[in-house]
């Protein structure tokens, strides 16, 4: 999990950033549509779907959008069909980056993809060279401010969650892919605040970026491909030291 909660902090900040500018919307709809397709309509039996419609009404989507996303996702609407693809590749720096997108036109995302690394001094790999450092994992955050760390883990613990994380802006829980609705219903029935949960990549290791310009090439790029239209999660391995991050940031 090495590296993952401090990189957590930095996303966390930025979704609030994302939301202003209109693109979760988009983000949203394309994960009912894909959820509804792959589980069925009925969120009763699909726990992606419900949980995406949860996060849609959390940041204020008209009802209507979320119910129109759905029947194009199980085929009452004519609409487009969305696929999901991963991409992999290295930012400044040897960093390994993981870009999970959902898109109705593979060859327009991968051109997309592979000029945004290529822009930002990075390199799309072909499938496999980086993924070997990354576990695939369920992440639920909690808001930090809504529960402590002693609390949390008590609740994660009971919820059968395999470990958790703390961080001054969000808890992360962690769980087995294939355990992640179910640990966070179990969390919310233990009165824990729940932000959001998703199916992700872990770094196993991390690459120091102790260099600040490298480390903003490498911020500018998880930018760039975090930006693109067809892009949902951008991972990367990175871990930029406190010192380095401010001088970044100033």
């Amino acid at each position: 999990m090495a590296g993952h909660s401090h990189w957590a902090q930095i996303k966390h900040k930025k979704a609030k950033v994302d939301a202003q500018r209109g693109k979760l919307f988009s983000k949203l709809i394309r994960e009912i549509t894909v959820a509804a397709r792959l589980g069925g309509a009925n969120p009763e039996f699909n726990p992606r779907l419900r949980t995406a419609i949860e996060q849609a009404k959390k940041a204020n989507m008209p009802l209507e959008t979320i119910e129109r996303a759905i029947k194009k996702g199980s085929g009452e609407l004519e609409g487009e069909t969305y696929e999901e693809i991963v991409y992999e590749g290295y930012a400044p720096g040897g960093v390994a980056v993981m870009v999970l997108a959902t898109t109705d036109n593979r060859n327009r995302t991968s051109s997309d993809v592979r000029h945004t690394f290529s822009k930002h001094g990075g390199n799309l790999g072909s499938s496999g060279c980086v993924s070997y450092l990354f576990d695939r994992k369920g992440v639920i955050e909690v808001p930090a401010e809504d529960i402590s760390e002693e609390e949390l883990f008590e609740k994660a613990v009971e919820a059968g969650a395999e470990d958790i994380q703390s961080g001054s802006e969000v808890h992360l829980v962690y769980t087995l892919p294939d355990e992640l609705y179910e640990v966070k219903e179990r969390l919310e029935q233990l009165g824990v605040p729940v932000e959001k949960a998703q199916i992700t990549w872990i770094p196993t290791s991390t690459v120091s970026v102790q260099d600040p310009d490298t480390a903003r090439k490498v911020l500018k790029l998880i930018d760039a491909l975090d930006d693109l239209e067809d892009v949902q999660q951008v991972i990367a391995n990175f871990e930029i030291p406190e010192e380095v991050l401010q001088r970044v940031e100033a």
